[in-house]
């Protein structure tokens, strides 16, 4: 009898904690990469598997820009659906070896409005966290600032990173 209510126990304390370790797997959503969505390009870019140094840090570049007037547009949220993402998640920078000490314009826009601007310079990065919970559009623009320029600079991306909205327990998406 005793050994029944042992195992009545061990089985009791098995369950709660397989039913908490669900709950938090359930929190734990997976972030989906910007420029897996359905995205329009214009100008020299494309996806990358290279490792760069920005800053005397190596890092692997999932996406390059050129300078040259470069444009992605990507939508995150078709017409007429709920927002499936809350942060988007930008890490991009220039590499120690680029041949200019001219600075490159970024330009971050979220349903066509300028959110985010940087410019930076040969080794310099930079981290973006935004807001996109109520966006259906991100376009990131490497614009050509200065055509009579021989020298084009590219942009690593090394993270573009779009974060779900969670729910919590017991909520349904």
């Amino acid at each position: 009898m005793k050994f029944i209510r042992k195992v009545a126990a061990l089985g009791t304390i098995c369950l709660i904690f397989a039913g908490s370790a669900w709950q938090v797997a359930q929190g734990q959503q997976r972030t989906t990469s910007l420029f897996s969505n359905d995205c329009v390009q214009r100008g020299r870019m494309g996806s990358s598997q290279r490792d760069v140094s920005i800053g005397r840090v190596a890092f692997t570049e999932i996406f390059y820009m050129r300078n040259e007037g470069s444009l992605i547009t990507c939508r995150i949220r078709p017409a007429g659906s709920q927002p499936r993402f809350k942060t988007l998640r930008l890490a991009f920078g220039i590499a120690d070896n680029e041949s200019s000490s001219k600075p490159v314009d970024i330009n971050v826009y979220l349903d066509g409005n300028l959110a985010a601007s940087r410019s930076l310079s040969v080794g310099e990065k930079s981290l973006l966290l935004l807001d996109v919970s109520r966006v259906s559009s991100v376009a990131i623009e490497v614009p050509n600032n200065d055509p009579n320029s021989i020298f084009l600079r590219t942009v690593s991306f090394v993270q573009a990173l779009l974060e779900p909205i969670s729910s919590s327990p017991g909520r349904r998406q």
